[in-house]
Order: structure tokens, then sequence, then C-alpha cells
């Protein structure tokens, strides 16, 4: 041993090569003849611990003997690399290492016949990334390595080192934390795109290249254009034509990060000449998001791209159209700093405007690399799934908008450029239209867009020549005046309407006001042309256009109506005639909402407008002027004193309106007449012919006191006035004063307590208990003690009963309501009007109960029913049903309920679509019958019965049905469990299947339910041989999910619970019986159209209808939709929890194709931050391809 020693340490080569041999012999005959277990040897303790010797040639040769022992089949191994493993970190020679654990690694291959799954995390652990990781140095022997194996003499070894080796070009190319060296990325990528048989792990090395941010989307490009440059030398077409638009895509976030592009352009070039030309489409709208970011230095060198793509490329010409619409934002605003760029842009733009035709294709691309890229790229995914969808629709393009108008701001905002084209291209006004009124929302939610989208507007209106679209047009450009640069731009164009023809200037008032709205700096340039208006134009249109303009900043900026007084006044005095009504009308809404923002008094304003409003004749003024009064009670006095004055003014002018010829502004007076309390209205304010019961004539009345009101006169108005104003009152004025009634017996009911409907001793014989000047007992005493058999009393008998069958906010207080059974018989009207009296008021009053519940017995007399039916009284005690549901028992109620609903399905299976809406506003009452708390049980239970029995019958899911559906929501959720599950029938028809799954669906997300999973699971699992169930099924959850987008108020947090619910049970079924097991796919086609309804992307399909009838379209847009749904803030706290899901389904047994869907949503998810901390982990499962 001591010479072995010297050996050692002699720093000689050869010395030590033969002292390692020494021991590597010494070793062997131990084994053969003493020890088994080799590393109980001292020699081989000595040998290993000569690995660590600080002596490179000591630890080299150490290393190589102990290679030497796994080949000879003396050392496992497995245990030589754990031990080589273990020394890493005191190791003073990684070379050696590496070299060893290479050799050893092949070694290891060879012995099992196959490729050992390493990968990037412990313990499996590939040992080259454990040596990276220990010393970022030895990334040159590492890769020396790597370069061995890939091109060993050994052919077997060679065609498995790409499978050996992944871990590590994965972990060197694909790490997010850019540790590794950019020599070594680039050789390693070198590596990998210069061998043979990597065409997988290139690819899947391009798929998870993050570009998030500067330093990784600059690392990414690089890799991309080194790729390319090989590719070209290869001459490999389809790659190149794969390439472009991912070049193309980086080069938009290469611009977003502040980065140069110039040599992603000049890439772009030279693969133009070794690529297919169907490249064009996908191309061009990539290259009009470059131009919008572009800086003006690259800007030439863009457009000779695009020159390229439109003088060689077939393109879809609103693809054409959409460059077009990014190039006009340029020429919009000329600069020296891309003058030359400009004069390309315009001979493009002149190109592309005399495209006439668009090329024949069908939008489709069959390169297969292309497919692949846009697993990892959204631009791609989303810009080939919409040309998809341009294709589709060219036939109706309209409704493809009207859905794409219903998407999520963010997916509006997505296809932007492309609406853009559309806007560009289109001649037809509707489409038009419609197209500018999605811009207009993005504008109006993206601020930044508005100056691109009014370039465009300002364009379109240059090039149009329907008068009707140019009128939407220059609707349109006010409502791009939100940003500080456009505003200069909106207010030139109105003022070059304003200063043209008389039409145009009253339009370009009106167009001044759209601005004002927008914003409120554009109140100097609306009241400059007002002004200038009214002193230059005294015609009554320009009066109106003027009215109109002040009436609205009257009411929306107060604060400058001051200002616009005189204007008021100018319009007041000028506008006398009869075509300038509509002018004064306007000014006295104006001075109303001046008087109610106190920027003016209404006592001192009504001095002077008095004189001449009170000999103003015109209906349209007097309408506004009611207006005005119908206001005054809410205004701002400096003394009671004036309000008082002025009120006893006012009312008697009302007063007097409400008898005069003018029908229109009697209607009018009445309806101001409800604002005044009837406390506040003195006697002698009314007409003396309603007087007429207390026996005084104004006209010839003797007065004594201050107010020169007549003496005889009470302090009150006697109820029997209100009568006798009903008698008087012209008939065409009847029901609005019959209104005013109403409005005085609610404020009436208001000041009753609870105990004036509590009568120990019997219901009152009359209403003479309460005070004579009640209005109540007015109506009331009429209908009792009036002739019913005098003809001439019908009317205002008529009338009452419509008074007292008004739904007021309380009941009206107790009566024997007996004289009812005598109303009924005047006429069908007066039958309704007491019944639905009656009906409301059996819940406090015995004999409206005794007397409802007598004419609900009717329905179970077979020779009446027909005639009951066929009148339709029932929807009389319908529209109270809420009340029945209170007072009467559910056995009296059930022959009433059965008979008539049952009458109505009859009829529609008849098909009489009459009945369709008597079917529907039946089921309106259930709704309200069932949201009042005062239901009785039993009542409840009796609706709930009807509604489950009835499902069965007719086909409940149409869309004529939806009041059914409504009705449904409103019960227990126990009832309707019970009704919709299937277990519990005696029978599974079509339809009650059909409508359970309706249910079931809306209950599940619109209803209070946490797990909307469980109240599927057992439809999905009577319907798991039935396809045209599920398909049902499928639809009904994209509708509801359409219907939830449309809602104002959509809780969208219990969106992220319902995603997180279906995660956790589909995990479920994986573990679970074989039967559950074959419903995981139909869960994952739920899962799929659920997230893809959420994230709006169904909106932009060409039919609807697609999503459901093609599991191919679902698997397509289901990872841009998750990759959508996460980038929205509320979803940012589940992002972890669905990124784990879906790498754990990679790796499940659902099919291949939904596996590769889960695959692109977790690689379109890699820019997310979470992804930094558990990346080795998703890339340890190895990517799969098609």
């Amino acid at each position: 041993m001591e010479e072995i020693d010297y050996k050692l340490r002699s720093k000689n080569p050869i010395l030590i090569s033969h002292a390692t041999s020494k021991l590597i012999e010494i070793i062997k005959k131990k084994l053969e003849t003493e020890e088994k277990n080799i590393s109980n040897i001292s020699e081989f303790k000595l040998l290993s611990s000569k690995c660590n010797s600080e002596d490179s040639i000591v630890s080299t040769s150490a290393c190589q003997a102990l290679v030497i022992l796994g080949e000879t089949g003396l050392w496992d191994i497995k245990c030589a690399l754990a031990t080589f493993m273990a020394c890493l970190s005191s190791s003073k020679n990684y070379q050696a290492v590496t070299v060893a654990v290479s050799r050893l690694l092949i070694l290891d291959w060879k012995s099992h016949d196959k490729c050992i799954e390493y990968t990037l995390e412990v313990p499996t652990q590939h040992p080259f990334i454990t040596i990276l990781i220990q010393e970022k140095l030895s990334w040159r022997s590492v890769l020396n390595q790597m370069k061995f194996i890939m091109h060993h003499h050994d052919k077997q070894v060679m065609e498995q080192s790409v499978e050996l080796l992944r871990p590590v070009f994965v972990h060197v190319l694909c790490n997010p934390s850019i540790d590794s060296y950019e020599s070594f990325k680039r050789e390693a990528w070198e590596l990998v795109i210069k061998s043979s048989n990597t065409t997988n792990l290139r690819t899947e090395i391009l798929l998870w290249l993050c570009t998030n941010r500067a330093d990784t989307c600059i690392d990414a490009n690089c890799r991309v254009l080194e790729l390319a440059d090989m590719t070209l030398s290869k001459r490999d077409k389809e790659l190149c034509t794969a390439l472009v638009p991912l070049i193309a895509s980086l080069t938009i976030q290469l611009l977003e990060h502040g980065h140069e592009p110039v040599k992603n352009f000049y890439t772009i070039l030279d693969l133009f000449e070794c690529c297919y030309n169907y490249i064009g489409n996908i191309t061009i709208v990539l290259m009009a998001e470059i131009i919008l970011i572009c800086p003006a230095a690259y800007l030439p060198d863009a457009l000779q791209i695009c020159t390229v793509i439109v003088d060689r490329m077939p393109c879809h010409v609103i693809l054409l159209n959409t460059l077009a619409a990014a190039l006009i934002k340029w020429l919009a605003y000329p600069s020296l700093l891309c003058s030359d760029a400009l004069v390309t842009a315009k001979k493009l733009l002149i190109k592309i405007m005399s495209q006439k035709k668009t090329d024949s294709g069908n939008g489709t691309i069959s390169n297969k690399m292309l497919f692949i890229f846009s697993y990892s790229n959204g631009y791609i995914q989303f810009y080939m799934e919409l040309i998809r969808s341009l294709y589709s629709v060219e036939a109706d393009t309209l409704s493809w908008l009207e859905n794409l108008s219903l998407a999520p701001i963010d997916l509006r905002y997505m296809c932007k450029l492309v609406l853009c084209g559309i806007f560009l291209r289109s001649d037809e006004p509707l489409v038009v239209q419609k197209v500018c009124h999605i811009l207009v929302q993005i504008a109006t939610e993206i601020n930044f867009f508005a100056s691109h989208a009014l370039s465009l507007l300002l364009h379109k209106l240059t090039r149009t020549h329907d008068s009707y679209m140019l009128k939407y047009l220059l609707l349109s450009v006010p409502e791009f005046a939100m940003t500080k640069e456009n505003l200069p731009i909106v207010i030139h164009t109105l003022d070059t309407l304003l200063n043209s023809g008389k039409s145009l200037k009253y339009f370009a008032i009106q167009l001044y006001l759209k601005a004002l709205e927008k914003e409120p700096r554009c109140y100097r340039f609306i009241s400059t042309a007002l002004m200038d208006t009214m002193e230059k134009d005294h015609s009554w249109r320009s009066n109106v256009a003027c009215a109109r303009a002040i009436k609205y900043i009257c009411e929306n900026r107060p604060a400058h109506g001051e200002e616009l007084v005189p204007l008021l006044s100018q319009i007041l005095n000028r506008c006398v005639d009869l075509n300038s009504g509509a002018a004064s009308a306007l000014a006295l809404d104006s001075i109303s909402a001046l008087c109610k923002s106190t920027v003016i008094g209404i006592y001192s304003t009504w001095q002077v407008l008095a004189p001449k409003m009170r000999k103003e004749k015109r209906t349209i003024v007097l309408e506004s002027l009611c207006d005005l009064f119908a206001n005054i009670p809410s205004y701002l006095f400096r003394t009671s004193e004036d309000h008082d004055r002025l009120i006893v003014d006012v009312v008697t002018l009302l007063w007097g309106y409400t008898v005069g010829d003018d029908m229109r502004v009697a209607r009018a007076a009445f309806k101001a007449l409800r604002s005044y309390q009837i406390e506040r209205i003195p006697p002698s304010a009314m007409p003396s012919d309603f007087l007429s019961d207390i026996g005084v004539q104004r006209a010839s009345g003797k007065t004594d006191n201050k107010d020169n009101e007549p003496a005889d006169l009470p302090q009150y108005i006697p109820g029997t006035c209100w009568i006798q104003m009903l008698k008087n009152v012209n008939r065409s004025a009847l029901s609005a004063a019959g209104d005013l009634l109403i409005f005085y017996i609610g404020d009436e009911l208001n000041g009753f307590r609870s105990r004036i409907y509590t009568w120990p001793q019997g219901e009152p014989q009359n209403f003479k208990y309460l005070p004579e000047k009640s209005v109540i007992r007015a109506v009331g005493e009429y209908l009792r003690r009036s002739d019913k058999a005098d003809r001439n009393n019908h009317i205002i008998i008529v009338e009452c009963l419509r008074i007292f069958a008004h739904k007021h906010k309380k009941p009206l207080p107790n009566i024997k309501w007996d004289f009812l059974k005598e109303t009924m018989q005047i006429s069908e009207a007066a039958k309704e009007y007491s019944l639905s009296i009656a009906s409301r008021h059996c819940q406090i009053s015995a004999s409206a109960k005794l007397l409802t519940e007598s004419f609900l017995s009717m329905y179970a007399t077979v020779s009446e029913i027909d005639r009951l039916l066929l009148d339709e009284k029932h929807l009389v005690l319908y529209s109270n049903l809420e009340h029945l549901c209170h007072a009467i028992s559910p056995n009296n109620l059930k022959q009433f309920l059965e008979t008539s609903l049952f009458y109505i399905i009859n009829k529609i299976l008849l098909n009489d679509k009459k009945y369709i809406h008597l079917f529907n506003y039946i089921m309106s009452s259930y709704v309200t019958a069932f949201k009042s708390n005062d239901i009785q049980m039993g009542n409840r239970t009796l609706l709930t019965t009807l509604l489950d029995e009835i499902s069965g019958k007719i086909d409940l899911t149409s869309k004529h049905f939806e009041k059914y559906f409504a009705a449904v929501m409103e019960l227990l959720i126990r009832d309707v469990e019970r009704m919709t599950a299937p277990g519990t029938w005696w029978e599974v028809t079509r339809e009650r299947l059909k409508t359970a799954i309706a249910i079931r669906v809306q209950t599940a997300f619109k209803g209070n339910i946490n797990e909307p999973f469980a109240w599927l699971n057992e439809l999905v699992n009577v319907t798991k041989s039935n396809p045209e169930m599920q398909k049902y099924l499928l639809e009904n959850i994209q509708k509801v999910q359409a219907d939830l987008r449309s809602e104002k108020f959509c809780d969208l947090e219990i969106q992220k619970d319902w995603i997180l619910d279906f995660i956790r049970h589909i995990d479920a079924l994986m573990v679970g019986t074989p039967d559950e097991k074959n419903n995981i796919t139909f869960y994952c086609d739920i899962l799929f159209v659920l997230v893809i309804c959420l994230s709006g992307m169904d909106c932009f399909l060409p039919n609807k209808e697609l999503l459901i009838t093609s599991q191919d379209i679902r698997i397509r847009l289901f990872p841009q939709a998750i990759s959508m749904l996460v980038d929205r803030q509320m979803w940012k706290s589940i992002i972890r929890q669905i990124m784990k899901w879906l790498n754990h389904m990679r790796s499940s047994s659902v099919p291949d194709v939904y596996i590769l869907a889960f695959q692109s949503a977790l690689i379109l998810l890699r820019h997310e931050d979470d992804y930094n901390s558990e990346w080795k982990n998703y890339l340890s499962v190895k990517t799969r391809f098609q």
C-alpha cells in the first residue's frame, strides 16, 4: 500500500494510472476470495476517496477506475451512480465526475436494454441536472458528455440518446429562471436542432419556451431564429412555413417588451423564399398587430413583409382590410420619422382597397407543425380559429357579429383588428352599424383603442355614400371624444358640420350633445354653437334643436344651466306660433330641471312665466307646464308663505285644465295633481261642477274671508266631491281622474294602522266609520249605495271598481263585501274588477273569502266549467293567486287550479298557440305566489305537485315555456330534487327527461347550489347511453351560461367554485367504479362547454351549435378558453390548482385527444407566475404529440 500511496502522490500520470490499476486488481481478488460487499473493501474505500482528491490526475484516474469496476460487473451501476452523486458536494474535479457519470449512464442503459426514466426533480432527477445545479461552471463538461452520448459510436446508444438526455435539454432550455449561461443554451440548442431523431424533443422545447418576461422572450426568440437559420439551410419547406407565424407572434411580444425586431423581420423575409403561400392569412393579421405597436424606426421592414404577402399570397379580403386598418392609423398621423414607410403604406392601402374578391379557400391550414405550434401560442391559436370563422360566416356576417357583441370585453378586444377589417370592407349598412357599435363598446372600455377606432371611422366616412350609414357613422363620432388626442379631431369634425347647411347644423348640435355625454370639456364648444345658432337662425327647427340641447345640459350638467337662462328666455319669447310649440315645451322642461337643481327659484320663475302661461293654448306646451307643476312639491322654497301661495295658484290652474276641452292637457293635469297631497288642495281650487254636492257655486258664492274663498266652503274637500268629479269629467279623461283617486287612496292607506282591519264584532256594513273626507269612504259608499240597475251609473261604477281593484300596497279597510255580487252583474269588466277585489281581500275579510270560495266552487260544476274557462275569468283569480294561497285552503283551491291549468294544457296539445300566453301568465302567478312568505304550506305543496304533473305532458323545453322554469326555480330545493330525479319516476319519458335536464341545469348554475356537479350526476348516469339527451344536456349548459353572461349582476366569483367542483369530482371518478369511469369523457365535455362559455369563446363560432355537436371544436377551444379565464383578475387565486389538475390529467386514462387539450391548456398557462415554482413537475411529464 505504501507503494500505491507513493505513486498516487507522485503527480505522475503514468505512476498514478499504474497504482489505480493495482487497486482494481486487489479489489477484484478480494471480491473473488474474501469479501462479497465491495463497499467493505479498504482499497475500494481508498479509490472512492481519491475521487475527491485535489490532484486532478488522481481524481480523474479514480473516477475512471470506478467506472471500470462498473463495466466489469464488480460494482452495481446504480450504486456507482448514487456514489458519484453523493460525492458531488466535496468533489474538486467535476469534469472527471461528469465523464464517469456519462459512462455509467450508458452502461446502465445497456444493462437494462431500455432507457431509464429520469426526470427534472429528485429523487429521480437526471444526474447531469444534479451536476449542473451543484456547479454551474460544469456546463461545458456536461455539454461535452451530451455530445459524446448523442454522437456515440454505438448506434443503439445514439438512437436512445435523445430519450436519455431529454430531461437535461429541457432543464437547460426551458428553465424560466434563466440561470444557465447563454453559450450553454445556444450550444445545447444547436446540438438538438442539428442532431437526427430530435424532432419531438425540438418541438417540445419550442412549446415550453417562456416569453412572459423580456429576458425569457429574448431567449426564446434567439432559439427560434437559430432554428429558422438551420431550417433554411435544409430547405425544409413545411417547417419554414410553420416558423413564419411563430416568429411573427414572437415579434409582437418582443415589441411589447421594448426589444428591437429587425432580425425577426429579415428572417421572415428569408423564410418567404422557402414556404407555402397558404400562410398569408395568419401572417397578415399578425403583421397588422405588429404594425400597430411597431416604432417608426422598424416600420419600413414590417411594411416590406406586408408587401410580399399582399403581392404573392392569397388572403381573405377581410384580413387584407385588417392590415389596411392598421395602416390607416399611421397615415392619419404622418411623421418625418417614417416618411418613406408611409409612401409604401399608402401604396399598400390603395392595392388592398382595390381588392374585390377573397381567396377561394376555407381557412384551414394543413401544416402539422404549425398546428402543434398553436398548442403553445395564444396568438396563433386564436387567429387560426378566428380565420376559420371568417370563412364560415361570409353569408351571415350580421348574426356572427350579434353573437360577438355579447362576448366579454376582453374577447371583443382580441377581435378588434378583424372587426376593423370588416368595418372597412363591408358596404352593408346593418353590418357596418353593428361593427361600429362593437368598436364603440371596446373604445369605451379600453380607452387607448379610441384613437385607432376614430381614424377608421373618419376614413369610412370619406368612402360612404349611403345616407343611412352616413348618419349612423356621424352619430358615432362623438363616442370617441373620451381621449385627449381624439377631442380636437371630434370637435373639428363637428365644427365642419356646424358650418355647413342648416340641416347639418342642427344635426351637429345633436352630435355636440353626444360629445358632451362622453367628455365634460366639450361644454364650451356646444355653448358657443348654441349662441351662434340662435343668433343667426330664428327658424322653428333651429329653436327646437337648441332647446333640446339646452334641456339635456340643464338635466345632466345643471352647473352650466345659469348661463343658458337668457337663451331659454329667448326661446319662450320668440316661439309663439304652433310650429314652435315643441321648442317652448322643451324650454319649460329645462326650467323644471334648473329649479330641481336649485339653479333658479321656482317662485320667482313662475312670477315671470305666469302672465304668458295663463294665456297659453298649445297642447304640447301645456303638457310640459303640467310636468313642471308636478315637480313643484319637490323644489326648495325660501319661505313657507311663498310655497303656500304658489301651491294654491298652481293647483287652481291644474284643476282648470282638467275640465278644459283638450283631453291631452286634462290627462297631464290629473297626472300632475298626483304630486300634491290632498290636504294641500283647498276646496276653492276645484271646478264648481265637482263641488255641486255641497250646494255652492263659486261663481255666485259670497265671500267674507281674506283669501276670497266662498264662505260656506269647508276647510277640507268632502269625499262626495270625488264622485262628482268622476261624473262630470270628460269620459276621455275618466281613467286619468280615477288614477288620481288611486293615488289618494294609496296615501290614505299608508296612514292606517293594523287595528283598522280587526273587527271582533263582525265586518261593518258600510264605510261610514271613516271620516267624511275619506276617498275610500266616498268610492266605497257609492259602490254600495248606487243604483246598479240604472245604466247611467254603470260607467262610474266600473271606474270605482277599477280604483278599488288596483293593487295597493295595503288592503282596503274592512267592510261586508256582499254588494260585489250585484256589481258583478253589470258587465264583464265589472265582474273582473269585483273578483279581483274579493280575492285580494279574502285574507282579511270573511265576506270576501266566502264570495271567492263561492266562485271557486263553480269550477267543480261540470256544466259551468266550459263557460268559465272560455270567459277566462280565472285569469283574474290567478292575478291574485298569492292572496288566495294565503287565505283559501288547498281543498277549496285544488279544483280551480287543476281544471284551469289542464284545460290550457289540452289546448296547447291541440296546437292552439293562443294558450301558450295564458300558460305563461299562470306560471308567472305561480312565481309570485311562491315568493310570498304568507303562502300556506298545503298550497305550496299543491302548486309544486301541479308543476310536477305537467312536466311529462308537454315538451316544456320549448322557448315558449320559459315561465315554467321560472316557477320551478322558486321551489324548495328538496322539491326540485324530487321532481327531477328519474329514479323516482314510474316511467322515464323523453319529455319528462328533457324537462328534468333543463330544470337541473338551471338550478345547478342559477340557483344557490354550491356543487353543481352533484346536481348533474344522476342525469349523466341516466343519459350515458342516450346521445340525444347528452347533447340536450350540453345545450342547456350552454344556454344557461349565455343567459348568465348577459345578466348585469352575475356572480362571477361563484364561477370559480363551479370549475373547482368539476375538477374535484372528475378526480374522484378516476378512481371510482368502472361505470363511473365510463362517464369521465362526458364530464370532460361538460367541463369544456362550461369553460368555453364562461370565457365567451363560443361567441365567435360561426354557429353556436357547433360547440355542442363538434367534439373537435370543444377540444380546440378549451385551451384558449381556460387561458382567457385565468387572465382575468378574479381567477388568479385558483391558477395553481387549475395548472396542477391539468398536469394530472395528462397522465390520466381519458382519450388521447382530451389529454392533448389538457396539455395545450397547461402550456398556454406557462406565462403565469405560478408556473415558475412548478415547471419541473410539469416538464417531468413527457409532452405528447398527435
